[in-house]
């Protein structure tokens, strides 16, 4: 029986079975279960890993997507950055001779993008590692504890006189959270390399169309019924000074694209309770949403419907002659009390 229950096997990934080592090792204990304490079941781990890609990735200011694509100086400071914002996320102090210090237990972080790729120096020896590992492309991630002894490490080292961990050492692994594992994902990454393609190269319908609006109304066109995070956004509207603006309304995307009866729905006002009713993931603050509706007569078993000014509309089945998509009232919002 496998630790993990993700990723699934389909991506072939082999895991190690659950084996209990460290039972002499109580300072692992105790930091395992502070982690745990701190974050019992991973969500804040994993949402530090898939924030310092998309910091590493820069998609707003440069319009990257992909790891590969970066230059090799950036690669080789994604494992500083996890230190850092790591230690900023759970507010880790520092240690005498590694980088953190948790439940006043020294313990030196290690990344690297594949089990088993972590180099631990000289000056490791001994020490509680924290290993980290995540992949974009398999939107995956993990992180265990494990004591760099002599006997948990290769013989051979690198021109740096770092090590890797042997096969003892890797079946030592303390795994953390092994019932997570979900990096949310890098969506232009995973789409197909044609519709990737239209997106990023949108340039709009007239001479005088903004080409970052053209290609954030695209993405919309493009990408339905799938929750649309804020560096999605961003990557796509790389060079606009306020890329969330092109997804609401006031000429924005939410806007433009009510006319091809496409909803475009966000964290806000009513945007929540519609998406719920009509059966579509419920954006988070800075997510948006996007479904082509049409008008019916009301909710049925099979095909949920959001009543919007008295009207219902449900998803459109790919049969249905496009019409325009209702404005979503805005709730009104409270004016400053005048100075008295």
């Amino acid at each position: 029986m496998q630790d993990m229950i993700w990723p699934p096997a389909q991506l072939g990934i082999e895991y190690e079975p659950v084996v209990e080592h460290g039972a002499g090792d109580p300072d692992l204990h105790l930091v395992r279960r502070r982690l745990e304490e701190l974050d019992p079941h991973g969500d804040r781990f994993a949402s530090v890993l898939r924030d310092t890609l998309d910091q590493l990735l820069d998609g707003r200011r440069r319009g990257r997507f992909d790891y590969r694509n970066l230059y090799k100086t950036e690669k080789t400071y994604m494992g500083t950055l996890v230190e850092i914002n790591l230690q900023r996320a759970f507010d880790f102090n520092d240690g005498d001779v590694t980088d953190y210090s948790i439940a006043d237990i020294d313990v030196d972080c290690k990344f690297s993008q594949r089990i088993g790729g972590w180099e631990l120096g000289p000056e490791m020896l001994d020490q509680l590692c924290l290993v980290v590992r995540c992949s974009d492309r398999e939107s995956s991630w993990r992180a265990g504890l494990v004591r760099a002894s002599a006997d948990a490490l290769r013989e051979t080292t690198n021109r740096d006189a770092k090590r890797r961990l042997n096969d003892l050492g890797m079946s030592q692994i303390q795994w953390l959270w092994p019932d997570h594992g979900r990096l949310a994902e890098n969506l232009l990454l995973h789409l197909s390399p044609e519709v990737r393609d239209r997106i990023m190269t949108a340039t709009g319908r007239t001479r005088r169309a903004n080409p970052v609006q053209a290609r954030v109304n695209q993405l919309f066109r493009e990408v339905q019924g799938r929750i649309i995070r804020r560096s999605v956004l961003e990557t796509v509207a790389h060079g606009a000074d306020d890329p969330l603006k092109r997804a609401r309304g006031n000429g924005g995307a939410r806007d433009k694209l009510r006319p091809e009866g496409i909803l475009v729905l966000g964290h806000q006002d009513n945007d929540p309770l519609v998406a719920d009713a009509l059966g579509l993931p419920r954006p988070r603050k800075g997510e948006f949403v996007a479904a082509r509706v049409v008008q019916i007569d009301g909710p049925t078993a099979s095909r949920p419907a959001a009543e919007i000014s008295g009207r219902y509309y449900a998803v459109a089945l790919p049969g249905d002659v496009a019409e325009e998509a209702p404005e979503v009232p805005r709730k009104p919002h409270a004016s400053p009390s005048p100075s008295s």
